[in-house]
């Protein structure tokens, strides 16, 4: 007679009594065991009772970094820009704007009805075409004066801003 069990029993026990007086003192060690492992010996100190005290006051300090910053991380404003820097600025901005437009009518052969068609717009420009040949771009200086750009006749002003950009590495 063959046995199909994969896992054949050691030792044959044929009495019920057996079998539960068996599973009894199994269920025991079990038990005793886990019972160990519950319980901390006396000469080890408990462990792990910091951790919420830490992340309790790790949220406390996240929180108030978050909803009231101290001044030393807030660091000190950023400068505005004066008006002659900012006036400056625009005419560089202006000078850079008519090289793109110029470099635009070289590629395309015509030029741009706005300047939302070039690849980088400066804000606050405008573009005003005359004719295929002729445009002018407008801005307005900090004291609200119009500044313009007329590519029939550069102004000197535009010439001051050019050697500075040119010099940065723009042809």
């Amino acid at each position: 007679m063959t046995n199909t069990d994969s896992d054949p029993p050691v030792h044959r026990i044929s009495r019920v009594e057996d079998r539960e007086r068996l599973l009894a003192e199994t269920l025991a060690h079990a038990e005793a065991q886990e019972a160990l492992y519950k319980v901390l010996p006396a000469d080890e100190p408990e462990r792990g009772r910091w951790k919420a005290s830490l992340a309790a006051l790790i949220l406390v300090v996240a929180l108030w970094i978050a909803l009231a910053p101290p001044r030393w991380m807030a660091g000190t404003e950023a400068p505005f820009p004066t008006d002659g820097e900012r006036d400056r600025g625009l005419r560089a901005a202006i000078w850079m704007q008519a090289r793109q437009v110029e470099v635009f009518r070289l590629r395309e052969g015509r030029l741009p009805e706005h300047l939302s068609e070039l690849p980088v717009q400066m804000p606050g420009l405008t573009l005003v075409r005359s004719n295929n040949r002729v445009y002018q771009i407008r801005g307005r200086l900090a004291d609200g004066e119009l500044l313009v750009f007329d590519s029939a006749q550069p102004s000197p002003a535009f010439d001051a801003a050019a050697p500075r950009i040119r010099a940065q590495g723009t042809p």
